[in-house]
């Protein structure tokens, strides 16, 4: 019995473990990739350093 739910065990994460892999891959070709935007930054002076916000908020 417990040969089968190890057996079980190494196939679920064998399956998930390809299935994650698939992910990554399917996330990295070219048509997912978006356009890079440029992102405009109001500067705030704060107390320490300053800080940057989006232009807008």
């Amino acid at each position: 019995m417990r040969k089968v739910i190890a057996l079980g065990l190494v196939f679920l994460s064998g399956a998930l473990l390809f299935k994650s892999g698939m992910n990554v891959y399917s996330s990295l070709s070219p048509s997912h990739i978006e356009i890079q935007r440029v992102a405009e930054f109001d500067r705030i002076e704060g107390k320490n350093c300053p800080l940057f916000f989006p232009k807008g908020q």
